[in-house]
């Protein structure tokens, strides 16, 4: 297709069921392809047609054969804004969805902005203020969750959503309450979100290693982030460099930054949910190894010396996986198992977080392990050792505060939005 003397060029890209096109042209920079010319103010997909409005005014349309949106799936129309690195999203229902996008060379703009993670329950209390306000309560819980709501459409904050996120919302029996929190969350977060607890856990098992025994250092990576596919990529999902060198390669990562997020929304407003995927062995062995070491006259210390060995036994996969990424070999890593894995351990932001809070609920003999404690602790503890903010179940905040007090670390964790509020204090500015 031609507009006037700009040749246009479509690059369908599968995403699941549906399909999203990155548009380019041979003129004028835009930053979310990194110097790829383009002369477009926007690019709208509505069913069949393709609109694309030029900086000039002129308007051109093309339809295409198969629509990118299936009309079974939750998306209708899309709107893409180059040079502002947005991307607007509109459902089969009329709601609207914003997006930020990452920038070649720059996945994580936060502007001086706080990151505030939110556990499922928070989400569920923005959600209910949207459609059931009075549900909210107290009312200086609802008041919180307003200007918590407010202060993330004005862009004053980032809300990101995770894979746990994800998970549980799409695994709610309610429909239409399942829809109305999956809409909340990708409309407040905008796109952003925490990269997956696995991936950096990994990251910091092999950076330190590579530290201890002087290899090359990893670049590093931010947790909260706009890069695609970030909040899976522990789990097999494909890293895109952060930097092209080609057109070809710039294509690629705007296509992949626009299915990504497009993916997860389209993902969390499905129709349908998804069965739950217990993990009934883990519950079971950490309930087993609670009761057992209740039953042993050991003293403290040494019974957190027999935690830190489950733990290591645990994360065995890990550790031996990354050991090798690193480049060290297998007297190398018995050595620093037996002599410096616990201090390097307890420096990791996110993993030496995880462990304190681990020895604190086998230590206490009362601990009744759930299904949930897994994703709980995963989550937050990740949360914890990076965000600026985290809100949280009440019993596990009350674990995570001395766990961090215990490593020296400064408490950033709350168990309600009122507290939050308070803690965010004159940010507001």
């Amino acid at each position: 297709m031609i507009v006037g003397d700009c040749p246009i060029t479509n690059f369908p890209c599968s995403v699941g069921r549906s399909h999203i096109f990155v548009i380019v042209t041979n003129d004028s920079p835009a930053p979310w392809l990194g110097g790829a010319m383009l002369k477009l103010a926007g690019v709208t997909i509505d069913g069949s047609t393709v609109t694309f409005i030029m900086t000039d005014g002129r308007v051109a349309r093309m339809t295409v054969k198969t629509p990118p949106f299936p009309p079974d799936g939750p998306i209708g129309k899309a709107t893409l804004y180059p040079s502002l690195n947005a991307l607007a999203l509109e459902t089969i229902r009329g709601e609207l969805i914003g997006v930020e996008l990452p920038a070649e060379g720059c996945f994580a703009p936060m502007r001086n902005r706080p990151v505030v993670y939110l556990d499922q329950k928070d989400w569920s209390s923005l959600a209910k203020l949207r459609y059931a306000p009075a549900r909210v309560r107290p009312a200086e819980e609802r008041a919180a969750a307003e200007q918590i709501a407010d202060m993330a459409n004005r862009h004053r904050i980032i809300l990101p959503m995770s894979a746990g996120h994800m998970s549980e919302t799409c695994q709610w029996p309610a429909d239409q309450e399942r829809y109305q929190l999956g809409l909340t969350i990708v409309q407040l977060s905008g796109g952003w979100q925490m990269r997956d607890p696995l991936d950096i856990r990994a990251r910091e098992l092999q950076q330190k290693l590579r530290t201890r025994f002087q290899r090359q250092p990893l670049p590093l990576l931010e947790v909260f982030t706009l890069e695609p596919n970030a909040i899976h990529v522990g789990r097999g999902a494909q890293r895109i460099p952060d930097r092209s060198s080609s057109i070809e390669e710039q294509i690629e990562f705007a296509t992949e930054a626009l299915a990504s997020v497009t993916a997860s929304i389209a993902t969390m407003l499905d129709a349908k949910s998804v069965e739950s995927n217990p993990v009934p062995e883990w519950v079971q062995q950490a309930q087993e190894f609670t009761r057992w070491l209740a039953d042993r006259q050991y003293s403290r210390e040494q019974k957190r010396k027999l935690i830190d060995g489950f733990f290591i036994s645990d994360a065995r996969l890990e550790i031996a996986s990354e050991a090798r990424a690193a480049g060290i070999t297998t007297d190398e890593l018995g050595n620093w198992l037996q002599k410096s894995s616990r201090d390097d351990i307890k420096s990791m932001p996110c993993l030496g977080l995880f462990r304190e809070v681990l020895r604190q609920k086998h230590l206490n003999p009362g601990t009744s392990w759930e299904a949930n404690d897994l994703i709980d602790m995963m989550y937050l503890t990740c949360a914890s050792g990076y965000a600026d903010y985290v809100v949280g179940e009440r019993s596990l905040v009350s674990q995570i505060k001395p766990a961090l007090r215990r490593l020296g670390r400064p408490i950033n964790v709350y168990s309600s939005l009122r507290d939050l509020i308070s803690a965010l204090g004159g940010s507001e500015g």
